[in-house]
C-alpha cells in the first residue's frame, strides 16, 4: 500500500479535510465573488448581479424605472411560501393566487431608496408564474419617471392603457410577451441574477411567457415622486407541463390571430388586466388590507386549478 493509501486509511480527519478543500472550491469555482471573478474570468461561475440577462422581451419592452445596479442583494430561503400579499416599502404589494416562492431581494440607489423582489410560482413543479415588483422607499426626482411610460407604447403589444391625472399621477399598463433564454443580452443584473438562481435551484422555466406590465408614479407634494413597478410574468402553458399552448413563433400580436388556444389565453389576459391593475393601485394608495385582498383580481389565467 501506498503512503497516500495508508494516509487515506488512517487519518479520518485529514480525509475530511481533503474533502472540505475540495467541495470549497469547487463551489468557488461555480459561484465566484464579484472580486474573484474580476480576477479569475475563466472560472465557469457566474458573480451575482453580474451576468447576462436571463429574460429576453420578444418585443424589446424593459421596466419604465430607472435601470439600478442592485447595492445589496439578498437570497431568501426559496422554501418560504408567499401567498396573498407582499409587504414591500411601506406598501402591500397583491400576489396573483397561489403558492410564490422568493427568489432575491435587492435594495438600489445611493441611500437605498428603491427595493426589488423577485418570486415565482410553481403550480404542479413548474413555474407558472414570475412576479418583478421594484417599489421606491422615499420620494425619487421628478426626472425618475421621465421613461415610466416608454413600454406601453411599443405598437407590438398586445394592449396598452396609459393614466394621466393632472400631473399628479402617472400609471400605464401593457401585455407583452418573453421568452426565457439563458444567456440573453438584454435585462437587468438584478432580474438576470433572479432568473440565474432559479435555473441553479432547478426550477423548471417555461421557453416564453406572458407579460403583464404596471408602472405607476404618484407626486409627493414638492419633495418629489414616489413609483412602483411590478411586472407580472404568466406561463401559457398546458397544467404542470412546460410545453407551451402553441409554438413560440405563434406568441405575437397578429400570430396570435391563427391559434384558438393563443388568441384565447391573451383574450384571457386582457380581461383579467383591469381588476388585476386596479388591485395593484390600491396596494400602492394603501387602500388593500393585507388579510382581506379579493380572490377574483388575483386568479390569473395560469392560476393553479382549485380542486
Amino acid at each position: 500500500m501506498t503512503a497516500f493509501g495508508r494516509l487515506w486509511r488512517r487519518a479520518p480527519l485529514w480525509r475530511t479535510s481533503l474533502f472540505i478543500m475540495v467541495g470549497g472550491m469547487g463551489m468557488a469555482a461555480f459561484f465566484p465573488t464579484p472580486t474573484l471573478k474580476k480576477h479569475l474570468p475563466w472560472l465557469p461561475g457566474k458573480a451575482p448581479g453580474a451576468s447576462p440577462a436571463s429574460t429576453q422581451s420578444a418585443q424589446g419592452n424593459s421596466g419604465g424605472t430607472p435601470n439600478n445596479s442592485p447595492d445589496s442583494v439578498t437570497a431568501p430561503d426559496p422554501a418560504i411560501i408567499q401567498q396573498a400579499g407582499l409587504h414591500l416599502a411601506g406598501r402591500i404589494i397583491p400576489l396573483p393566487v397561489g403558492e410564490w416562492h422568493p427568489i432575491l431581494a435587492a435594495r438600489t440607489g445611493p441611500h437605498g431608496e428603491i427595493s426589488q423582489q423577485v418570486l415565482a410560482r410553481t403550480s404542479l413543479g413548474v413555474v407558472s408564474g414570475v412576479i418583478v415588483v421594484e417599489a421606491s422607499q422615499q420620494p425619487l426626482p421628478p426626472q425618475a419617471v421621465d421613461d415610466l411610460e416608454r413600454p406601453c407604447h411599443d405598437d407590438r403589444n398586445y394592449a396598452s392603457q396609459i393614466v394621466e391625472k393632472q400631473g399628479l399621477v402617472e400609471e400605464c399598463a401593457y401585455i407583452g410577451n418573453a421568452f426565457i433564454l439563458p444567456g440573453s443580452p438584454n435585462g437587468g443584473p438584478f432580474v438576470s441574477a433572479a432568473f440565474d438562481r432559479m435555473n441553479t435551484l432547478g426550477f423548471p422555466i417555461p421557453p416564453l411567457m406572458i407579460t403583464l406590465g404596471w408602472y405607476h408614479a404618484a407626486a409627493q407634494g414638492t419633495q418629489g415622486v414616489q413609483i412602483e413597478a411590478v411586472e407580472t410574468l404568466i406561463a401559457p402553458i398546458e397544467p404542470g407541463s412546460r410545453q407551451l399552448l402553441a409554438p413560440p413563433p405563434v406568441w405575437t400580436k397578429d400570430g396570435i390571430k391563427t391559434n384558438p388556444a393563443a388568441a384565447k389565453f391573451i383574450s384571457d389576459v386582457k380581461t383579467w388586466m383591469p381588476g388585476w391593475t386596479d388591485l395593484l393601485r390600491r396596494g400602492f394608495d394603501g387602500k388593500l388590507d393585507a388579510n382581506a385582498i379579493p380572490i377574483a383580481p388575483t386568479r390569473d389565467p395560469s392560476a393553479p386549478k382549485t380542486p
